[in-house]
This record gives C-alpha cells, structure tokens and sequence, in this order.
C-alpha cells in the first residue's frame, strides 16, 4: 500500500516539475521568398528565442559558418510576448547569409551562453543551442564570368564636363557608381579598365562600401576616371555590360556603362572648310593620288598574271594590297584589338604575329 501511494505521488509530482521547469529555447528560421536559392544570393535569417527566465548577462556564439559570408543586418530585439497565455522573455537577431557552393549546406549551430536569475532568484549559467539549418543552394546560372546577385542593381553616370566638346589640355571626370541592394560589396565586380592609345587615363582608388537600409544591405561601389585626349582626334569609349542574377525576377539580367565620346572642340573648329588649299593640303592630295595610281598598276599587274600563280598572287594582294593595310594602321590606332586581329588574319600575316595578339586579348588585364 505504502508502494503504491510512493509511486502515485511521484506521477503526480512530474507535471508540476516538468510546469516549473524553465522553458529556455532557441530556432533558426529562414525567410528566402522562394523555394531555391542560388550561390552569391542572399538568404535572410531570423534567430529567435523564448525563455522564462530573466537574462542578467549573454553572448552568442555562431558557429558552422564556414560555407557562408554573413553580416547581422540589424541590433539584438529583446521584447516580452505572450506565448501560450504566458508571458515570455523573446530575443531575435536578424543576419543575411551568402552561400559559398551549391547543394544541401547547413548554417549553425547557434549557442547563446546565458547568465540567468532563477525562480530562487540565484545566478546561474547555462547554454541554449539552437540546432543547424539546413538550406538547398542551386548553381549561379552563368558558368564564365563574374557571378553577382542582387534584387536591384542600380548604376549613374555623372561627368564633370561635357566630353565631346573640351577645352586644349582640359580632362573630364567620369564617376561611376553601382549599388546592388542584396550584394556585399566585395562581390560587386572589379573596375572596367580603360587603355586608349588616343586617350590619357588616371584611374582614381576603388571606393567600396556597405550600406544598412530598411530595405536590406546594399553593396556600393564607385569607380572614377580623368579622361584626357593625348591627340586632338575624336574617339569613343566603348560601353561596357555587367551582367548579374536578378533574384526578383529569378533570371539573368544586366546593366551597362554606356559609351563615351571624347573630343575637343578645337578639333572641329580646325576642320571648317575656307575654299583655299594650302601647300601641305597640296602635297597631301599628291601623295594620295600617287599611291592610288601605284596600286591601281599593281592591281592590273596581278590581274593580267598567268593563271598559274594566281594562288601567288592572291596572298601578294592581301598582304601588300593597301586597303587591308589601311585598316591595319586604323584598327592599330584606335587600339581596337579585335579588329587589329581580323585584320592580320585576312591579309595572312604569320601565325607568331596572330598568337601575340591573341594573348593580348585573351590573356589576363594588366591592372
């Protein structure tokens, strides 16, 4: 009998234990806005935990992060809510994660170490882990190139100037600026370079920042130029695209540098026609008819040549006909390498030349 009421009072007893024992729990909780992510895209976390216990002192510990870049977006929210009809002490700290790879990866585990007044108003330390989170990542959906991800990327184009039209010896400032709203700034791409043989160009330090706005983290880059014409000839830089994963619209998207002309307006001024011809214009009209008779003969030459040697002949013409090497000499001005490059290739210059110019254009940037 003695047994049996031991054991009813132990049953008894465990609800009531189990109702005062504190109630000290921690979660991780993702919040994408869709059902895959991809590598670069950031992931919104919320850590969030419940105690019944008044916290005197704490730290937490996040660990498990080696997959991940992560920033905490915002301060520590300590507040009281009703949970279950009781009152609740609730902490929750907001971070965005970046994955690092593809496939299952987990953040975590979080561990807060807790220093607690107890229901016998004692201190006394404990921990509460929240256990790891486990996210699927998909590949970024361009294999080549920069990867960079972002919910809105935005870019201005402010000059100091107007650049078609400047002063003898006077520069132009370009700033550009890119902010992506989602991105961290070491994963917006690196400056364009700019090398004009036309052009002197001095390319100001890299400005990078982090920006924490309501809407989320905004990575922030600025990049900025002195432009100033070494010749007094227009030229044009070319625009540039920068692609990038749209994570609202869930495909690739881009923005671009639009392109620029260059020029002084001294150029133009020296170019209005008067009627008159001076000696230099004279000698200059000269050498262009003299080299238009030369390779007007040197056409009915090869054209009026045993059909024999007309294989001879043809890589003759494309080599030493002065059209292709026109082009050349332009291509090589402007410093454009890829039409430099075509056109080598169609007057049949030997492949040592052909290979140089590709480990210019393909080769990695200088600076």
């Amino acid at each position: 009998m003695v047994k049996f009421l031991f054991l009813f009072l132990i049953i008894t007893a465990l609800p009531a234990a189990a109702q005062n024992a504190p109630q000290m729990r921690m979660s991780i909780h993702a919040d994408p806005g869709h059902q895959t992510s991809v590598v670069g895209e950031m992931i919104p976390l919320t850590i969030r935990a419940v105690y019944d216990l008044k916290v005197a002192a704490e730290k937490l510990e996040i660990t498990g992060t080696e997959g991940f870049d992560y920033i905490q977006t915002g301060p520590d929210d300590w507040h009281e809510e009703i949970i279950d009809g009781l009152s609740r002490i609730v902490m929750e700290r907001h971070i965005a994660v970046w994955p690092k790879q593809s496939g299952m990866v987990t953040f975590g585990p979080v561990i807060h170490h807790l220093t607690v007044i107890d229901k016998q108003s004692q201190r006394q330390d404990m921990n509460v882990t929240a256990q790891p989170l486990a996210l699927s990542v998909g590949a970024f959906p361009m294999d080549r190139g920069w990867h960079l991800s972002a919910e809105v990327l935005e870019l201005t184009d402010v000059l100091s100037d107007d650049p078609g039209h400047l002063a003898d010896g006077a520069t132009v400032i370009r700033k550009v600026t890119l902010r992506a709203l989602g991105a961290l700034p070491e994963q917006l791409p690196p400056r364009p370079v700019v090398s004009e043989n036309w052009l002197i160009t001095f390319a100001a330090p890299v400005e990078r920042e982090l920006l924490l706005t309501e809407a989320g983290p905004v990575a922030q880059v600025v990049w900025t130029w002195e432009f100033r014409p070494h010749t007094g000839e227009p030229g044009v830089l070319e625009g540039v695209t920068i692609p990038y994963f749209n994570a609202t619209t869930r495909r690739m998207d881009s923005v671009e540098i639009p392109s620029l002309p260059i020029a002084v307006a001294s150029f133009f001024t020296n170019q209005t026609i008067t009627g008159t011809i001076k000696a230099p214009q004279v000698w200059t009209l000269f050498g262009i008819a003299l080299t238009g008779l030369c390779a007007g003969l040197a056409l009915a030459a090869i054209r009026l040549a045993p059909d024999a040697t007309a294989a001879g002949w043809a890589r003759v013409r494309k080599r030493w006909s002065p059209m292709p090497r026109l082009r050349l000499w332009q291509a090589r001005r402007r410093g454009d390498l890829l039409a430099e490059r075509r056109t080598s290739q169609d007057m049949g210059l030997s492949q040592a030349r052909l290979s140089a110019l590709d480990r210019r254009i393909y080769g990695p940037p200088n600076g």
